[in-house]
């Protein structure tokens, strides 16, 4: 591998982790989605810039392959320069030649979710996962995406891959956080008390717990 090669690698994860932690921040503090979108926008097209790429570009002992005008011209261009669906189209050419490749699909998901395309992003983390049945990233990315598709609710299938996930990233505070949400939902208190008390402790602050929490034990 060049070392442009190991530059772009490099750049894909530090900006995938970026993105990830980018909507943490925005949970964490109690913000809303619709707030926590420009940033994990921005951070989320760098992630799927640098990776479209490494994948497209940066394998050079692979054969060129044949491209559509369109493919084509983008190649010669900077990548920072993409928009939103230019890059979606790079990254989709990189899922098709790359098939056992969960990542193409993971960055498609991220940057169709911050588009506010929830379904559309639940089908490519689905693929992602689907390519990577252990990837954490890849079960919150689907979770997420499936509470937007029912409008804030935190369905039975989303509750279930968030529990994948905190078994997966057990220092990791967001599966917890939307567990506890989806027992609040619920009515469930204890489980609610519960599950955002496991969020506290991997780094929540407790002061979103108590917004959580509160306003369902005032009910009781």
């Amino acid at each position: 591998m060049t070392n442009s090669n190991i530059v772009l690698v490099v750049a894909a994860l530090m900006a995938a982790s970026a993105a990830v932690w980018t909507l943490r921040a925005y949970r964490l503090a109690g913000g809303g989605a619709a707030r926590a979108l420009p940033a994990l926008f921005s951070s989320g097209l760098v992630a799927s810039i640098a990776l479209a790429a490494y994948l497209v570009v940066g394998r050079p002992e692979l054969p060129d392959a044949p491209f559509s005008s369109r493919l084509e011209a983008l190649r010669h261009r900077d990548p920072t320069t993409y928009t939103p669906e230019e890059t979606l189209v790079v990254l989709d050419r990189a899922a098709r030649e790359h098939p056992n490749d969960p990542r193409p699909h993971l960055f498609s998901g991220q940057i169709l979710l911050a588009q506010g395309r929830s379904a559309e992003a639940a089908r490519e983390f689905g693929d992602a996962l689907h390519r990577d049945p252990q990837s954490a990233d890849a079960m919150l990315g689907l979770g997420r995406a499936l509470v937007r598709v029912a409008n804030g609710r935190v369905t039975p299938d989303a509750l279930s891959q968030f529990r994948r996930a905190a078994a997966l990233v057990p220092n990791d505070p967001v599966p917890w956080i939307y567990q506890a949400m989806a027992a609040t939902q619920d009515g469930h208190v204890d489980e609610a008390q519960r599950t955002c008390s496991e969020a506290v402790t991997r780094g929540a602050p407790a002061e979103m717990c108590q917004r959580l929490v509160g306003g369902l034990m005032q009910e009781e």
